[in-house]
């Protein structure tokens, strides 16, 4: 056991192609915990958010995962999958995972408010795994970077190029950013864009196709959306689909990647797609199986 929980074969344990490792002290987790999240989504594990007072604080993992599927929660599943195959003793943990990637040393924030990973950029999921017992040999060649991204002083392609203008930047000093989550959460959920797509628009392709245009574009706003269907938003309850809070959506049980808007993601300066994001890359997950 003492062997299993050195922090080399925690890292040993997912393959390095696709996943970054860092470790997170207890106190770290604190920190994270501590750092208030706009909404909590995907709540999955032991839950560390939005809350002053917490038990069972632990060290931890943070794992960063390479996807460029906007929509792929299917990672968490797959983090699992990996730790149920030792005799570890772990749980999922639910916090700030931006927070926690920083905390880890694995990536710094940019001025779209997102994560930006040393190893993935952009391209990335984050989860957390708590162990009960001490993991050793953690490395000491992370640091923690709380400071903007050096890539996004003097740029603002982000602000400029986000379809609802949901980023506001005032010179390059943290405290000056702020995203207005709203507007960019009901474009991306909401969206009717000719180009770039939203949960809406796949919702109405491939689950409830027969629907009048004129129907879906009433749908507008999330308040709109809850007086038709409920609090839990738009049905994914037909032609196979189903959707879950910590695992997103799946077809007969398989991951489906639905694509969404990834504009502040992928302009020249900070990313490999030169400013246009081929969308068409998001596909059923369960191919990459």
């Amino acid at each position: 056991m003492d062997t299993m929980l050195r922090f080399p074969y925690l890292t040993n344990l997912f393959p390095k192609e696709k996943w970054d490792v860092g470790y997170m002290s207890a106190t770290q987790l604190k920190i994270c915990a501590y750092s208030p999240i706009k909404w909590k989504l995907h709540a999955i594990g032991s839950d560390f958010s939005n809350d002053i007072h917490f038990t069972g604080l632990r060290n931890c993992i943070v794992l960063i995962k390479q996807t460029e599927d906007t929509g792929d929660y299917g990672f968490y599943e797959e983090a699992a999958d990996i730790m149920h195959k030792t005799s570890l003793i772990w749980r999922m943990i639910y916090t700030n995972f931006k927070e926690a990637a920083i905390q880890a040393g694995l990536g710094v924030r940019a001025k779209n408010s997102l994560l930006y990973s040393y190893r993935f950029g952009f391209d990335c999921k984050i989860c957390v795994i708590g162990l009960d017992e001490t993991i050793k040999d953690i490395p000491t060649n992370k640091r923690v970077n709380k400071k903007l991204w050096n890539r996004c002083i003097g740029c603002w392609d982000c602000a400029i190029n986000c379809p609802v203008k949901a980023i506001h930047n005032d010179g390059d000093k943290m405290e000056n950013h702020w995203l207005d989550s709203g507007a960019c959460d009901n474009f991306i959920g909401l969206g009717d864009h000719p180009t770039i797509p939203s949960v809406k628009q796949f919702w109405h392709k491939n689950v409830y196709p027969k629907l009048s245009k004129k129907e879906v574009a009433k749908l507008n706003t999330f308040e709109k959306v809850k007086k038709k269907y409920g609090k839990f938003g738009l049905p994914f309850d037909k032609n196979g689909y189903t959707i879950h809070s910590s695992f997103g959506v799946k077809k007969h049980n398989k991951p489906v990647s639905v694509p969404m808007c990834r504009e502040c993601t992928s302009q020249p300066r900070c990313t490999k797609w030169k400013g246009k994001f081929p969308y068409s890359l998001n596909k059923d997950l369960s191919s990459k199986t």
